[in-house]
C-alpha cells in the first residue's frame, strides 16, 4: 500500500543544516558530514584548526547558525526530537531532555573555544536522552 500522506515540509533549520553541509564540502572536501555523531568530532577539529583561539579569526553571523543547525540535525537523526520554531531555534522531545538550543551552543563554542565542545555537548544530550536500561 502506498502512503499518500503528504510529507512534512522540512524545517528551515533542516534546510540550513543542508546548506551548511554544502558550504563545508567546498571548504573541507575531505570532511565527512553524514549527520552522524563522529561527524561532530570532525567539525570540532575543523573549528580548532581554523578558529581557535576564540577571537583570532572573523566569524560571520551565519557560521554559528549553520553549525548549530547541523549539530541539531545530528541530534534529531541519532537521538530523536524535533525542531520548534521560536525566538531561537530549539529542539524538543529528545527522550528525557525537554529542550536544547544547539545554535546557541555553537555560538558559545566559537566565542569561548574548546571549553564549549560540541562533541561533549552531543554526548551529554545523548546520556540524558536515552532512558537508563
Amino acid at each position: 500500500m502506498i502512503d499518500k500522506t503528504p510529507a512534512r515540509p522540512a524545517s528551515p533549520y533542516t534546510q540550513e543544516a543542508a546548506t551548511f553541509v554544502t558550504i563545508m564540502h567546498s571548504l573541507a572536501p575531505d570532511m565527512v558530514l553524514d549527520y552522524s555523531a563522529p561527524s561532530i568530532a570532525s567539525l570540532e577539529a575543523f573549528i580548532a584548526e581554523r578558529f581557535d583561539p576564540p577571537g583570532s579569526h572573523f566569524v560571520g553571523e551565519q557560521l554559528p547558525v549553520g553549525l548549530g543547525c547541523y549539530v541539531g540535525e545530528v541530534i534529531i537523526r541519532t537521538l530523536g526530537g524535533e525542531w520548534k520554531a521560536g525566538r531561537q531555534p530549539e529542539i524538543h522531545h529528545i527522550g528525557a531532555v525537554q529542550k536544547i538550543f544547539p545554535v546557541a551552543k555553537a555560538q558559545k563554542r566559537l566565542q569561548n573555544g574548546p571549553v564549549e565542545s560540541l562533541t561533549h555537548y552531543y554526548n551529554i544530550v545523548a546520556s540524558h536522552a536515552v532512558p537508563p536500561q
